[in-house]
């Protein structure tokens, strides 16, 4: 792909995604054309680990697992680039630094639609490699007929004599030749047996990558959400312990309720005085 015509590669860009069944939700065509580090995250993630399963499988295998995007983005970056130079022999003409920065828009496209094309031709070659072509039954020779030998009348006479009293053995050549594509076919169905073990190894191997991926995504909601409802109850207790004490305290404690009984006995004492002094004049 040649650079220059930005929007013609994002369309050869978009066109690859496509062709590996990438699910439409994690693909964002505008923050590529931008330059948007975030944007090809998703997309590479899809396609390492999600794309093949015997791609996936060899990941696992040479000890080379990316971790999730959204935790760090240096390290996956890191660990990505590990995976194209040391599996796939390809090294990106962007460093790591420049890919995760702002610029080297159509850079970027250009080398996610080659890293697309290279994934899917390593996974044919995966596919082609593991083809099994059943071996050809050996041809059982058949043994020469010796050339007849002149004897002497008295001898041949012997022969003949000897040859009616004993039972002819005759070489067991189709049997042989049943036996050995018995063994041909036993041997053909030992290695469709391996292969299916060794399919359901990468198979497993693919869930549990997978199911360890989800982990690391849900572990942090999770606990977010048990922090939330911790709180949540220490505050209804506090609440509910206010609402004890209030209930529990004497309203004739309260200072309002003091005031207004200090006031009331300030205008009873005059009121008395008065009327002790009128009871004296009379």
């Amino acid at each position: 792909m040649a650079t220059g015509d930005i929007k013609n590669n994002l369309k050869i860009l978009s066109s690859e995604i496509r062709s590996v069944k990438t699910p439409p939700n994690i693909v964002n065509l505008d923050g590529m054309l931008t330059g948007d580090v975030d944007s090809y995250l998703p997309v590479y993630d899809y396609v390492f680990q999600w794309y093949s399963s015997k791609i996936a499988s060899e990941i696992l295998q040479k000890d080379l697992k990316l971790p999730p995007y959204d935790h760090d983005k240096a390290k996956y970056i890191e660990t990505m680039y590990r995976v194209l130079r040391e599996i796939f022999q390809w090294r990106p003409p962007l460093s790591s630094a420049q890919f995760l920065s702002a610029g080297f828009a159509e850079k970027k496209i250009i080398m996610c639609a080659d890293i697309i094309k290279l994934v899917k031709e390593y996974n044919a070659a995966l596919h082609k490699g593991a083809t099994h072509i059943a071996p050809a039954k050996p041809k059982v020779p058949k043994p020469s007929p010796k050339p007849a030998q002149t004897r002497p009348p008295h001898l041949r006479q012997m022969s003949e004599n000897n040859r009616d009293k004993t039972p002819t053995t005759v070489a067991p050549t189709s049997s042989k030749a049943a036996l050995s594509g018995k063994i041909d076919a036993l041997l053909l169905h030992l290695t469709e047996v391996q292969n299916s073990v060794k399919a359901l190894k990468e198979q497993m191997l693919l869930v549990m990558n997978q199911t360890e991926s989800m982990l690391d995504k849900v572990l942090p909601v999770v606990t977010e959400i048990v922090d939330e409802l911790n709180r949540r109850e220490e505050r209804e207790r506090e609440k509910a312990a206010i609402q004890l004490q209030d209930n529990g305290s004497p309203q004739g404690d309260s200072p309002e309720t003091a005031t207004l009984q200090k006031d009331e006995t300030q205008i009873k004492e005059p009121e008395q005085a008065t009327k002790q002094e009128l009871l004296l004049e009379y």
